[in-house]
């Protein structure tokens, strides 16, 4: 009886660990093919608690526009992703390519497709634990 308790909790131990792997390595929600974070233009610019600048930069026209956030003025441990809405806002995919300084003072998440009808956002935080800040959705 023992045997069979042992190999069922190996098995559902192997369970679980396959399952956190396969969660792990999936890719990014909506990560655009073609996208990228070359010559852009900034959308809008939110202000953290520390004065930095969260932006929310983007390239293309169309359904050819690219987006992404980026941290100017930054310091180690601060934040920034993107939040993208296909219903103006009203609900969104978030923290999309959460990116965090890990030295000097500027970051950028990888670029996202923001096709006509959606809107996108640049959010990020100052560190753990601190107020979040998001640009106006574009």
């Amino acid at each position: 009886m023992q045997t069979k308790k042992r190999i069922a909790g190996a098995v559902s131990a192997v369970a679980l660990i396959s399952g956190l792997f396969t969660a792990a390595g999936a890719t990014t929600a909506g990560a655009a093919d073609g996208c990228t974070n070359n010559n852009g233009l900034t959308q809008y610019t939110a202000f953290g608690t520390q004065g930095q600048g969260f932006e929310l930069r983007r390239n293309g026209s169309g359904n050819n526009t690219c987006v992404w956030g980026r941290i100017v003025g930054g310091s180690p441990g601060m934040h920034i992703w993107v939040d993208r809405s296909n219903d103006g806002g009203r609900t969104w995919q978030g923290h999309l390519g959460e990116a965090t300084i890990t030295s000097g003072g500027s970051v950028w998440t990888e670029a996202f497709a923001d096709r006509n009808g959606q809107v996108a956002r640049a959010c990020g935080d100052s560190g753990y634990n601190t107020p979040i800040r998001c640009t106006g959705w574009y």
